[in-house]
């Protein structure tokens, strides 16, 4: 019997965990996220987001 994954973001393949409670979202290239430091002109960012949100474009992971 397959076991059924919800289609969370801490179920696609294009999620990686960064904490207890947050991650980012690999599924499009790193965006502008604006100047934070004057030492620093830009940072290029992937989207935070949270393992229980989802999207319209969930991948599930790979099986072992």
């Amino acid at each position: 019997m397959t076991e059924r994954l919800e289609p969370t973001c801490s179920h696609c393949r294009y999620f990686q965990m960064q904490d207890a409670q947050n991650g980012t979202c690999h599924r499009f290239p790193p965006v502008f996220a604006g100047e934070s430091s004057p030492r620093e002109t830009h940072h290029w960012r992937f989207p935070a987001v949270s393992p229980f949100a989802w999207c319209g474009e969930f991948q599930p992971l790979p099986q072992r």
